[in-house]
């Protein structure tokens, strides 16, 4: 769990939303930044029916940072801060950008990919031909079971950015105000 602004968050869709996505992000990954404007569409076609969340999973990223970065693209979603990366466990994360879909009851959905634009990390498609976060989303909301639960994200490695070595117990996670 993770506290924000305070309070103890929990993956679970607040009333009435059926949905809640977790998209993983990174303020130094220029693939995940390429991705503002499509993450922003989702976000619009699905706001009454799903709530959606940023997750900085880097314990060296700032408050400022984070800001900057969200000012700078227009990410939509509440920011939250995963520095011991519990989210990026839960949600089987490996990638930013990547995103999570869990239903209502906080059980995880879809976990993945935003759409087929990336190739790899060098190469991208003229337009994504498979729109995955979009398809996983509507199939929850409509509580239908995800044709494809788990696809593999292009980016940059969450593996680079390691968790902080602090002990839950001690330090709760840092909000984002």
């Amino acid at each position: 769990m993770l506290a924000v602004h305070g309070l103890v968050h929990t993956v679970q869709a607040a009333e009435p939303a059926k949905a809640s996505v977790y998209l993983f992000l990174r303020v130094d990954c220029p693939i995940g930044n390429r991705y503002a404007p499509e993450l922003i569409r989702i976000a619009r076609e699905f706001s009454k029916n799903a709530d959606f969340f940023l997750v900085y999973p880097d314990p060296s990223t700032t408050d400022a940072q984070i800001h900057a970065h969200i000012a700078d693209f227009g990410f939509p979603g509440k920011p939250l801060r995963d520095p011991r990366h519990e989210l990026v466990r839960r949600a089987h994360a490996v990638t930013a950008p990547e995103a999570a879909v869990f239903d209502a009851s906080g059980k995880l959905e879809y976990h993945g990919r935003i759409d087929d634009l990336y190739v790899d990390a060098g190469r991208a498609r003229p337009a994504a031909r498979t729109h995955d976060l979009e398809a996983a989303i509507a199939a929850v909301v409509a509580g239908r079971t995800v044709a494809h639960p788990e696809t593999a994200a292009v980016g940059c490695s969450l593996a680079d950015v390691p968790p902080a070595n602090v002990p839950p117990a001690n330090v709760p996670p840092a909000n984002v105000q």
